[in-house]
């Protein structure tokens, strides 16, 4: 494909049964986006229509225009007509999510036709994006990606404007899930220490920045204690926590593991009760984040209590490579 150059823009897939693929939009043309094997690129999955969207590229300016479609397309969280994109903008089709950048900055497969063919015809993109796999092994239809590509309290607004019903699967250090109904996230857990205050746990999820999602089937369960939290309230409250949490200039990480040394030489009929209650904490536990959530005290002291008692040898943290074995 020698003497072919980038498009202008690109659109990414960094979410979906597409993630990691690649659409390439030309200057002066118009892509029409939908299920129907007719259009130029071609998403098969039912929450698309069968002509869901229409993309322009005119005088360097990317334009959307939904076809009165049957759920919508989003840009950003918001639901939208027709507007100008921007790049970085993330656009929801179905459970796609798709990046727009420039042709300079993409680097990943192109799905559909490469440039060269485009130049010398005009028959529109079919199969090649219907054939396209996700990258990682989910069941299809399910939306995925990576924290890293779309920030948490990112996908929770998208999900909340798009009102989606489901469980999103979280896997960071550890693994969390988080209810949503219609939209609103009303329940959320770490997997393996389940039954801790759910907004508590929120916050801690919501500050994870690194890791892989996936939205599956919402599951029939009850709770004892659903998050009466909106989510617009949940993000601000985990970035106020986070905040007051780096201003303790801790050593250890919210994610770290901790642990007793054996044999534990430090007396504790020495510790404060308060003490006594976290060094409990830890050993019921474990795990940083989870001690902050499964006690009423504030964050900040609660972390310096942690800090005290590794400084004076009760706990320890677990090394990366012995939490691995």
């Amino acid at each position: 494909m020698s003497g072919a150059v980038n498009p202008p823009w690109v659109l990414k897939f960094i979410s979906g049964k597409y993630q990691g693929g690649e659409f390439p939009l030309e200057e002066g043309r118009e892509y029409v986006v939908g299920r129907s094997s007719e259009c130029d690129m071609v998403l098969v999955e039912d929450m698309v229509s069968r002509a869901h969207a229409t993309l322009s590229v005119v005088n360097d300016r990317v334009v959307l225009r939904d076809n009165n479609s049957t759920n919508g397309s989003f840009v950003n969280g918001e639901r939208v007509s027709d507007c100008v994109l921007n790049e970085g903008d993330r656009i929801l089709f179905g459970t796609s999510i798709i990046k727009l950048l420039r042709g300079s900055n993409a680097a990943g497969d192109f799905l559909g036709r490469n440039l060269d063919d485009a130049r010398h015809t005009s028959e529109p993109t079919t199969d090649t994006v219907k054939n396209q796999r996700a990258t990682r092994n989910t069941v299809a239809g399910m939306m995925s990606g990576l924290l890293e590509e779309v920030p948490l309290p990112d996908l929770l607004q998208l999900f909340a404007t798009s009102r989606k019903t489901g469980v999103l699967r979280v896997q960071g250090a550890r693994e969390a899930r988080v209810f949503l109904r219609e939209g609103r996230a009303i329940y959320c857990e770490f997997t393996d220490a389940p039954g801790l205050d759910p907004e508590k746990v929120a916050f801690r999820v919501m500050a994870w920045t690194t890791g892989m999602f996936v939205l599956e089937p919402w599951e029939e369960r009850e709770f004892e204690r659903e998050i009466g939290m909106s989510t617009e309230g949940m993000m601000m409250e985990a970035m106020r926590l986070l905040d007051e949490l780096e201003n303790v200039r801790s050593e250890i990480p919210l994610t770290a593991r901790l642990e007793v040394p054996a044999p534990l030489t430090a007396p504790l009929r020495e510790l404060s009760p308060e003490l006594l209650d976290t060094f409990q904490l830890i050993l019921n536990y474990g795990t940083v984040e989870t001690v902050l959530c499964a006690t009423d005290a504030e964050d900040v002291p609660m972390l310096k209590r942690i800090n005290e008692l590794a400084t004076k040898g009760y706990v320890a943290q677990v090394q990366a490579s012995d939490a691995a074995s």
